[in-house]
């Protein structure tokens, strides 16, 4: 890992030089008052309190979803004699951080950049000027905020391509569900054997003791499906 200059150790995999860069062009060199509130006394240290917060998290998001990518893909591939009693429990604790981490990477990432934006132009990210609407700083007020500001901005586009990708949507609504239950798609097979007899589902069998359980996401493996997804979430987010 590489110690950035935040203090924090990121990832393999993450553009470090280029994140070094915009954190300092946003926040350690640019001048800590808007000359437009000079006679106001308006320090906004606040504001890069917020770049800074929300750029270290998406440091710690990214590189917690790397981790339980891997510590997903051990899980699943130890045999079924070697998992412990709760890796049932694990895996699917392991597999919401990796969804809940790697999205969250992404709206970090707006969330830091809509305040960056607001040391550019005031008028176009209002949000910024009052605490009690910083919850209102989305993907989408982001976006439309920059679209306003800089319409013809590299940017801008990349970042509009990235809320209408397919993938980001899915990222995200899967997310939202892990949120309120177990992943679409588990299937949980019990296999109980047969002294101990069966109340509901599975299927009895006398070849050996107590239960085991398989995994599965949409009929995709989760050793193929964890590392493909980390992948293509890389490449998108440049």
């Amino acid at each position: 890992m590489v110690i950035m200059r935040m203090g924090i150790e990121a990832a393999d995999g993450f553009p470090c030089d280029a994140f070094d860069r915009a954190y300092y062009e946003a926040v350690v060199r640019a001048p800590g008052i808007y000359s437009a509130d000079l006679h106001a006394g308006v320090v906004i240290t606040e504001v890069k309190t917020q770049i800074t917060t929300a750029l270290q998290a998406v440091l710690y998001r990214h590189r917690r979803a790397r981790e339980t990518a891997l510590e997903l893909t051990d899980l699943v591939k130890l045999p079924r004699e070697d998992r412990l009693s709760d890796w049932n429990f694990t895996t699917q604790t392991r597999l919401f951080e990796f969804f809940v981490s790697l999205h969250s990477a992404f709206e970090s990432s707006f969330y830091g950049l809509y305040f960056a934006g607001s040391r550019l132009d005031r008028q176009r990210f209002t949000f910024a000027d009052d605490p009690e609407k910083y919850q209102r700083v989305t993907g989408k007020s982001m976006t439309e905020a920059f679209q306003v500001a800089w319409p013809n901005d590299v940017l801008t586009k990349a970042m509009s391509d990235l809320r209408s990708d397919p993938f980001y949507d899915r990222l995200g609504k899967v997310r939202n569900r892990l949120a309120h239950r177990i992943a679409p798609g588990f299937e949980h097979r019990i296999t109980l054997h047969a002294e101990v007899g069966v109340t509901g589902g599975g299927s009895l069998t006398g070849r050996q003791e107590g239960e085991t359980y398989e995994l599965a996401w949409l009929g995709e493996p989760l050793a193929t499906m964890v590392p493909s997804t980390l992948a293509q979430a890389e490449e998108k987010g440049g």
